[in-house]
């Protein structure tokens, strides 16, 4: 499938909102601190990978056919006005 990408016209609204947002980006300070995980989600994160479908050598062909059948509903969708 070929998407051609025409260039969009320019739009003021967009320009202005971009100009904005490089304005905060550079006035207000960006919080770099870690992420800390609950004990809570750590424990499910846990249970989630201990399933045996997470297991190395688990059938996962399942996904490759999800993803296939997602693509392909979508390439089949059309607009409807």
């Amino acid at each position: 499938m070929t998407v051609r990408k025409r260039p969009l016209p320019p739009d003021p609204g967009a320009e202005r909102a971009l100009r904005i947002l490089d304005e905060i980006r550079r006035t207000v300070p960006l919080e770099t601190r870690p992420v800390v995980l609950s004990p809570e989600y750590l424990r499910a994160v846990e249970q989630v990978e201990a399933l045996p479908e997470n297991q190395d050598g688990a059938d996962k062909t399942w996904v490759e056919r999800a993803q296939r059948e997602f693509r392909e509903h979508y390439a089949r969708a059309r607009q409807v006005r």
